[in-house]
């Protein structure tokens, strides 16, 4: 414990030093509006009701012409610890980000969405976000998108504060790799209209644009998901009810395909009065060929978190998630998390992670943000 908060110290004073040289700027949306996070976000990145709206529109409900004065290209950069790793303390992680949309007109059919690692975990990183999308269909209510693209699911699979993934849409059944949560190559269909979120997409790689599991590469060798969503999410109601799901095939190693699909309900709630935030998930999933020699598989999984604001500027939430492959492996795992708002453009995050039959991993993140202009 005491070489962990050595640590974390050390990166506080470090991130405090290139703070104070940025001291002027803030994420694009939100310099843009000249509005404080909170408007979007319980805790960056946690997306709120009016959040999720926003990124499942595809950024088409904001105003073009206000996201115009600001310069739609952002740099994040972080410094972290995890007890198990080696290193522990790594400073390379950096990546470039541009958001906003397409083209000089007064409209928003077009939007987009960037995000290059230039640095990860101190090596050369990859791509995680490269997507185009046409909202000018079914009235506006429909968005189309084409490239790496986020796949269909709750909101917190890809905008959480806790530093662990989750288990539930990343479930392992003999050779099958779920990927429910993935960024990954394809082209997805948003149709969304007051309450109703409805999600449906054909998703392939997730690698870089260029190689091996790359955008172009639709060989037998690769895995693919036809994966959907249907909610009750308004943009003014704290709550979410929805569930998600996939068919796909997935190649085994020695030859043959492994048919599967899953089904899961969710429910996400924003912390709101008394109340803290939560978010129950539950999952189903058959692979009719998990690999050599094993037998058709039912699985399940489940996730459970509450989270609630604390101290003014952060957050605390504690998970706990369970997974049986129906193949005879059951394990357990849990998280203890809190993020704090430390300063503009940066954000502070720490983590006891607990697994089955594993010894406990403490993990810690500064995170600073900045976009690379004032506001015009």
């Amino acid at each position: 414990m005491r070489r962990l908060l050595t640590a974390a110290a050390g990166l506080t004073i470090a991130a405090f030093a290139i703070f104070a040289q940025r001291a002027d700027a803030m994420p694009p949306f939100a310099q843009a509006y000249g509005v404080q996070c909170n408007v979007c976000h319980t805790q960056v990145p946690i997306l709120n009701a009016y959040g999720r709206y926003v990124q499942r529109t595809g950024y088409s409900s904001l105003d073009p012409q206000v996201l115009k004065r600001a310069l739609p290209v952002w740099l994040g950069e972080s410094a972290n610890y995890d007890s198990q790793g080696a290193p522990r303390v790594t400073f390379g992680n950096v990546a470039l980000h541009a958001v906003g949309v397409l083209g000089n007109g007064s409209n928003n059919n077009w939007t987009y969405h960037v995000q290059q690692w230039i640095v990860a975990d101190n090596q050369s990183g990859p791509l995680d976000t490269l997507w185009l999308a046409y909202n000018n269909l079914l009235h506006r209510d429909g968005h189309l998108f084409i490239g790496k693209i986020e796949a269909p699911g709750p909101s917190p699979f890809s905008q959480f504060s806790d530093l662990a993934g989750f288990s539930t849409p990343e479930i392992t059944v003999g050779e099958h790799v779920y990927q429910l949560d993935a960024n990954r190559w394809g082209v997805k269909l948003n149709y969304v209209h007051h309450w109703i979120d409805a999600e449906a997409g054909w998703l392939g790689n997730g690698g870089d644009l260029t190689g091996t599991g790359g955008a172009s590469d639709f060989s037998s060798d690769t895995d693919k998901t036809i994966q959907y969503k249907l909610a009750y999410a308004d943009a003014e109601n704290p709550l979410e009810v929805g569930i998600y799901g996939s068919r796909g095939s997935w190649p085994l190693a020695e030859g043959g395909v492994d048919q599967y699909h899953s089904l899961a309900g969710y429910v996400q709630r924003d912390p709101t009065g008394s109340l803290p935030g939560v978010l129950v998930v539950y999952q189903h999933a058959y692979d009719g060929n998990p690999g050599a020699g094993l037998g058709p598989a039912n699985s399940t999984a489940s996730t459970f978190e509450l989270y609630e604001p604390v101290l003014g500027r952060g957050l605390i939430s504690i998970r706990k998630e369970f997974t049986n492959d129906g193949l005879g492996n059951q394990a357990q795992s849990g998280e203890v998390n809190f993020a704090y708002h430390v300063a503009r453009y940066l954000n502070f995050y720490i983590q006891d992670g607990f697994v089955q039959n594993g010894t406990p991993d403490w993990q810690a993140m500064l995170w600073w943000t900045t976009p690379l202009s004032v506001v015009k």
